[in-house]
C-alpha cells in the first residue's frame, strides 16, 4: 500500500495516510515522541504493507491570493535550508488570502460556497470571525 501524504502548509510536517482504509500513519521514521524510532511496516487497522517509499510528496508552488494578489505562497530564499517554500501568515490553505476569505465568508450563504462545502467546511472561524468584526463596526458606529 502506497499511503497518502498532505500538507497544510508548505513549512509544517506533512501527515500520512493509509491508502487502503485512510487511518493516520506515523512518519516513515517512526513516532517523533518515541526514543528510538523504528518505521511501521504495516497499517495499524487493516493491516497493509506501507511502502513509504513510494509515496508521492505534496508539491508546491508559489501562489498569489486571486482577488488582492498578496503572495501566499514564496520560494525560499537561496541562503534558507528547506522547505524549498513557505506561507506567509495570510495563507489559509485556499487560493484567497485571509482578509478576502473573511470578506468572501460574510458575504456568502455557506450552503452556497463552493470553497469550504458545507458542512465540513474548514473555514468556520475565519467567517466566525468576519461575523464578530463587522458586529464590533456595527456597535461602534451607532
Amino acid at each position: 500500500m502506497i499511503p497518502k501524504i498532505t500538507q497544510e502548509r508548505p513549512n509544517v510536517a506533512p501527515k500520512y495516510w493509509c491508502g487502503t482504509c485512510g487511518h493516520a500513519l506515523p512518519p516513515p521514521n517512526g513516532p517523533e515522541t518515541c526514543p528510538n524510532p523504528v518505521p511501521w511496516k504495516f497499517c495499524s487497522i487493516c493491516g497493509e504493507p506501507i511502502e513509504y517509499d513510494k509515496a508521492e510528496p505534496v508539491r508546491w508552488v508559489e501562489q498569489n491570493c486571486e482577488r488582492c494578489g498578496r503572495p501566499l505562497i514564496r520560494k525560499s530564499p537561496a541562503d534558507m535550508a528547506p522547505p524549498d517554500f513557505i506561507a506567509s501568515p495570510d495563507y489559509v490553505g485556499t487560493s484567497l488570502c485571509r482578509n478576502c476569505m473573511e470578506e468572501h465568508c460574510v458575504q456568502t450563504n455557506c450552503l452556497q460556497c463552493e470553497i469550504g462545502h458545507w458542512p465540513n467546511c474548514p473555514y468556520t472561524y475565519i467567517k466566525r470571525l468576519g461575523l464578530e468584526k463587522h458586529a464590533d463596526g456595527a456597535a461602534n458606529n451607532e
